[in-house]
């Protein structure tokens, strides 16, 4: 009996001493690495070396890209990297202010050197929107070879890959700048823009978002996402890891683990947490939601975000990105439409 007694007493004390442990080190596996179901069945080799690496595309080294809508249709001239595309048009640049638009056969229709390298742009109908190194921003007429207007803002000496690419509407262009600014220039008369503050940082703006959403635009930089405006600006603050849009609704990763569904005036929809999760890149496809952690592990969820499974993929060294039905990671992408959360 007073062996049993003993043994009793030593299991509450060590489930006590359990306790008071800090329980944060124990971190889930599948977090801490690449875990979960394999994907090797529906896992391919691309065999292709990046080039360049911005927020709307991955360009290779030998010309091609890929964009979020899929594999690009043109090979780009040699040192050339994607910048953007509207309507037909791509916007393509070097890293010596050189930018290029090309039809979406090849054809060249302009091409011009600016005052220096291009950080971000857009090809519209009737000319180029663009920002340059040095917060340089400004409209283009490729087809009068003229600069229509320009604009300097101080700040914002550095760069994110992830800066997000000017706007087009039919009434104005929204341009993020590199002091944490949007600018709103008209389209049929690009006088003095209109500025809407947006990032706190002057030196690091860096929006990492800009779309156009049912009347609005929604933006964000890695610590907020708004919603703005004829009736203002909205704001759902949030470490941000990366976001997309689909039928409606907003669909957003922070980097402590949740995944996030908004409507479009921001109020929360539905909530999933996975604790010590370090998301990267969202997707939403057929009516599924991908979240890839860079430890390597993917998160496939139904649209409720209720039912999941997990699958190890591997953790990226270069980058992540998602392009058409196939999730892009360093040497390798995997097919997205294959994987269920049942």
């Amino acid at each position: 009996m007073k062996t049993k007694a003993t043994i009793a007493l030593l299991t509450v004390v060590a489930f006590i001493t359990s306790c008071s442990m800090d329980t944060s080190k124990f971190v889930p596996d599948m977090l801490k690495k690449s875990a979960g179901l394999s994907t090797n069945n529906y896992t391919f080799k691309h065999g292709k070396r990046v080039f360049n690496i911005i927020r709307d595309g991955i360009t290779f080294s030998d010309g091609s890209y890929i964009t979020q809508h899929g594999e690009g249709r043109v090979v780009l001239p040699k040192g050339y990297y994607y910048v953007s595309s509207d309507s037909g048009r791509i916007l393509a640049a070097n890293k010596r202010g050189d930018i290029m638009i090309l039809k979406s056969n090849g054809e060249e229709l302009a091409s011009t050197k600016l005052e220096s390298p291009l950080v971000s742009g857009v090809a519209y109908s009737q000319g180029v929107a663009y920002l340059l190194q040095g917060n340089l921003f400004g409209i283009y007429n490729p087809f009068n070879k003229k600069i229509i207007y320009q604009k300097q803002f101080s700040g914002g000496s550095s760069v994110d890959s992830r800066l997000a690419n000017p706007i087009v509407t039919s009434n104005y262009l929204a341009i993020p700048t590199l002091d944490g600014k949007l600018v709103m220039i008209n389209m049929n008369t690009p006088a003095e823009p209109g500025v809407i503050p947006v990032g706190k940082n002057k030196n690091y703006g860096n929006l990492i978002f800009t779309k156009s959403f049912n009347g609005s635009i929604v933006a964000a930089t890695p610590s907020v996402v708004l919603n703005i405006s004829s009736y203002g600006k909205k704001e759902y603050r949030t470490k941000v890891a990366d976001l997309t849009i689909s039928s409606g609704l907003i669909y957003l990763l922070t980097r402590d683990g949740n995944i996030v569904k908004l409507s479009s005036s921001l109020d929360s929809v539905a909530n999933k947490k996975f604790a010590y999760a370090d998301f990267a890149t969202i997707a939403v496809l057929d009516g599924k939601v991908y979240a890839y952690a860079k430890s390597g592990s993917l998160v496939v969820l139904d649209d409720s975000l209720d039912k999941y499974k997990i699958y190890s993929i591997g953790a990226a060294k270069t980058y992540s990105f998602v392009s058409g039905s196939y999730l892009y990671i360093d040497d390798k992408k995997v097919n997205l439409s294959a994987l269920s959360y049942e």
